[in-house]
């Protein structure tokens, strides 16, 4: 194949990639066209380049595929809006029984809580859950 065949075959796959965002397959494929596009440029056989082809795209899927997953996968997930008082810390204002809800404050913002356990009135607790306006809180 011609040095122009594989790059057109390069392109064709960063398109495929595109399309498939975060897969990181078809760009592999593609590094290993631009290997065997180079290896035709300096005229070496198209058997020749077919092996570059293979074993770049074999090493780019072992070697950059886990680097791009991991760039990905490293964005944290942000809480929003009430979500981010789970795991924050809350001081008892009424007495809270597993029978009786009761008032935390939390962020200056007065809120229901519910636990499993009795809680007296100036506890610390943590909020574990959210769930309406009813905040489920732990020592």
């Amino acid at each position: 194949m011609t040095w122009t065949s594989w790059l057109i075959i390069a392109v064709v796959l960063i398109i495929f990639e595109i399309a498939t965002p975060s897969i990181f397959f078809f760009i592999c494929l593609a590094v290993g066209s631009v290997f065997a596009a180079l290896a035709a440029y300096f005229g070496i056989s198209s058997w020749i380049g077919f092996v570059i082809f293979i074993v770049t795209s074999i090493l780019s899927l072992y070697l950059i595929r886990p680097i791009f997953k991991k760039m990905i996968n490293k964005s944290e997930t942000v809480n929003s809006n009430i979500d981010v008082l789970i795991g924050m810390v809350a001081v008892v204002t009424e007495r809270i029984t597993p029978s009786k809800i009761g008032f935390v404050k939390v962020l200056s913002e007065i809120w229901r809580a519910e636990s499993d356990v009795e809680l007296e009135v100036g506890e610390i607790v943590k909020i574990k859950k959210i769930d309406g306006t009813t905040l489920t809180v732990e020592k």
